[in-house]
């Protein structure tokens, strides 16, 4: 979608990059094995706590891979077809012990995969639910635009990179060129994403 005035143009996209979404199903695991409560999807993936890693250490890679994943998402929007969909990546292995023999990171994706691209799948959800909002924020945005006078360059492009739950343990760096939301904050917090949003722009 493109709003445009006086020539000036900002294309708001909504995005949902496959990879960061697969990290924060990892989360979810660890989270079930490690927290308090089970979480989605839950431990039955893992065969037994000797496939994970501890804690701390699987923190530190997770935070590791979501900066990696951000800095290409941050040289695709460049691209003539930005944020296709990337195949399993070798380092999603160093997400588990290496010792284990079950193949735990590729079939943690295998099942991330099924249940990310299939017709009833969170992708297509996120994005048939998110196209129904899109519209309403992208005339907001442009509202808090013109109400601050805020200029915008030509062919400027935000992508707000949709996430099916809020990370619990990566930071979400925003930019006015890559915004993160879970599809939760997303419907639920409007107003706030569109102020926050045109803050980016000051």
């Amino acid at each position: 979608m493109t709003l445009s005035r006086d020539h000036k143009q900002l294309r708001i996209s909504n995005v949902f990059p496959m990879d960061l979404n697969f990290l924060l199903f990892i989360e979810n695991i660890y989270k079930s094995y490690y927290g308090e409560k089970q979480v989605f999807p839950g431990r039955h993936l893992i065969s037994n706590g000797e496939e994970l890693l501890e804690a701390e250490r699987f923190n530190e890679i997770l935070v590791t891979c979501w900066e990696e994943n951000v800095r290409e998402l941050e040289q695709q929007q460049y691209m003539v077809k930005p944020f296709n969909p990337i195949l399993f990546r070798d380092h999603y292995t160093n997400l588990f012990r290496k010792d284990s023999e079950l193949h735990t990171s590729e079939r943690v994706w295998n099942t991330f995969s099924l249940w990310w691209w299939s017709e009833y799948g969170i992708k297509t959800y996120m994005e048939r639910y998110t196209d129904l909002f899109m519209p309403e924020i992208v005339e907001q945005i442009w509202k808090g635009l013109y109400d601050k006078n805020i200029e915008i360059d030509d062919g400027s492009s935000l992508y707000i990179i949709l996430l099916f739950k809020q990370p619990d343990i990566v930071l979400q760096k925003n930019t006015n060129k890559l915004f993160f939301s879970s599809i939760n904050n997303f419907v639920c917090k409007k107003e706030k994403i569109v102020n926050e949003i045109v803050d980016l722009f000051v």
